[in-house]
């Protein structure tokens, strides 16, 4: 199941791999083919436009040599004024040149003498062009429905005689042109297709070894510095991919350390926490011998001595003597309930017998005898029954600790206790309504050597819970731990031995 889960997650890092490269792809090939169109599109415009410049001139300069040629032919018949054979030498050269759209032959005033078009002039074309001042060289042009025309102005012998003005169809010069246009762009589009196959060629052996770097570095992400990449070139690329081993052997080397620290570090805590375990396991088991020894031998001692009192007390009939005997009778009573209370406080024996409940209320009890002017409050719920000795044991502790430093810091008025037996753990809280303290306080006390919060929190740590503190000056403060509601048999043996 791993093995497939692995090949897919490895598939997908090559889909993905895969998709960035064709980006790559897309983009050197944009890059070269885009530069080589553009280039031809630019050489294409420019050879279009040049052309188009060089033709236009040709076509002006074979109207003119035309126009010469059609004078030496019919300057008699101008002369003679024969329009008929001039109109036929007309109409001939305009049917052996295409180009040629039309003829017409003027006065030196612009009057037309004859043409070549039978029903008149057409609409738009003018009927006099001034010539008198520069126009035999320039060349004017017209939009037809067959496109534009130029017409070009010659004169005959000199202007003296008349002037022909032919007009002159771009449209084959312009066909031809965009003929060649086409072509060219053709074979710059032949040219853009054999370089983009060939940059697709060598993109895919340039990237090759990027992509392999690629999938190396993903597996250094996920932990595996044993990657290593080919050198097979020694440009940048084969420099790359030599610095990338020497940078995946460096992280091995510290990985490895970082392994042997990490591994002495959990060896220490665990070190740590064993013997933090011992000392309150110590505490706990010299705390049930004292007590034991206090409820067992102390007070047994302290009940006989009540009893020989008492049998002084009966057998003497000297009231001095009955009211010493009185008075260290009274005092030994007092010495034996403070015993007791001592025993108790050291070592409940009700926890074991009636639980964690029955217990902690019993300490509340004698607690408020005490704390005359603190109103302690204390509920429950879930079933108390689910929770295993040490954790009973430390939240009896707590709540010990808590009143205590309640007693002497806090000031307060009121306390509440809450204990919530969830389906998992256990969150047991203190709180109360006293003038609170600050981080900064808190972190004098711990230095000034006051271990109470500081060993409360390192045993919630030894059975696998938390312990919080909030506190703010004058808000009061509430201490909260949260504990798993059972420990492992293992865990369970090791802290019933305290």
């Amino acid at each position: 199941m791993s093995g497939s889960s692995g090949s897919m997650q490895n598939k997908e890092d090559w889909q993905e791999i895969d998709m960035k490269n064709y980006t790559l792809y897309v983009k050197f090939n944009a890059l070269i083919v885009g530069t080589i169109f553009v280039c031809g599109l630019l050489a294409a415009s420019l050879f279009l436009y040049s052309t188009s410049t060089y033709m236009n001139h040709e076509l002006d300069t074979s109207g003119r040599e035309l126009a010469a040629s059609i004078s030496q032919v019919v300057s008699n018949d101008i002369l003679v004024d024969d329009r008929f054979a001039m109109t036929e030498q007309l109409l001939h050269a305009q049917q052996t040149n295409d180009q040629v759209r039309y003829i017409l032959v003027t006065y030196p005033d612009g009057r037309i003498l004859a043409s070549t078009f039978t029903d008149g002039l057409p609409k738009g074309l003018p009927e006099r062009r001034d010539v008198q001042h520069g126009g035999v060289d320039k060349t004017m042009i017209f939009d037809s429905t067959e496109g534009y025309i130029r017409e070009v102005v010659y004169p005959i012998d000199g202007g003296l005689v008349g002037y022909f003005r032919i007009g002159l169809s771009e449209r084959p010069m312009m066909q031809l042109m965009w003929k060649r246009f086409i072509q060219t762009m053709l074979v710059i589009l032949a040219i853009c297709l054999a370089a983009s196959v060939l940059a697709t060629r060598y993109a895919r052996a340039f990237l090759q070894p990027v992509q392999t770097l690629a999938q190396a570095i993903r597996q250094i992400g996920r932990g595996n510095y044993s990657v290593r990449v080919p050198v097979e070139t020694k440009d940048e690329v084969g420099r790359l991919a030599k610095a990338f081993n020497v940078m995946s052997n460096r992280l091995a080397v510290k990985d490895r350390e970082n392994s042997k620290l990490l591994t002495a570090l959990r060896e220490k805590e665990k070190t740590r926490i064993w013997l933090i375990d011992q000392l309150f396991s110590a505490r706990e088991d010299e705390r049930r011998r004292i007590s034991r020894e206090l409820h067992d031998e102390t007070s047994q001692s302290m009940v006989s001595m009540l009893a020989y009192l008492r049998l002084i007390m009966n057998q003497t009939e000297e009231p001095k003597v009955r009211e010493l005997v009185a008075g260290v009778r009274d005092l030994t009573r007092e010495t034996l309930e403070g015993l007791r209370h001592l025993a108790v406080n050291l070592h409940p024996p009700l926890l074991d017998d009636l639980g964690l409940v029955v217990a902690i209320e019993k300490y509340l009890d004698t607690y408020r005898q005490t704390q005359s002017g603190l109103t302690v409050s204390f509920h429950y719920d879930g079933d108390i029954s689910r929770v295993s000795r040490p954790i009973a044991l430390f939240c009896y502790r707590m709540v010990q600790e808590g009143l205590t430093n309640i007693a002497r810091h806090a000031q307060a008025h009121t306390v509440t206790i809450g204990l919530h037996v969830l389906p998992s753990k256990l969150t047991l809280s203190v709180r109360d309504d006293g003038i609170g303290f600050s981080a900064n306080r808190a972190e004098r006390a711990r230095l000034n050597n006051h271990l109470g919060l500081v060993s409360m929190r390192e045993r919630a740590d030894v059975l696998n819970g938390t312990f919080a503190i909030d506190s703010h000056p004058g808000e009061g403060t509430t201490l909260t731990i949260s504990l798993p509601l059972y420990l492992s048999e293992e865990e369970e043996h090791e802290h019933s031995l305290g």
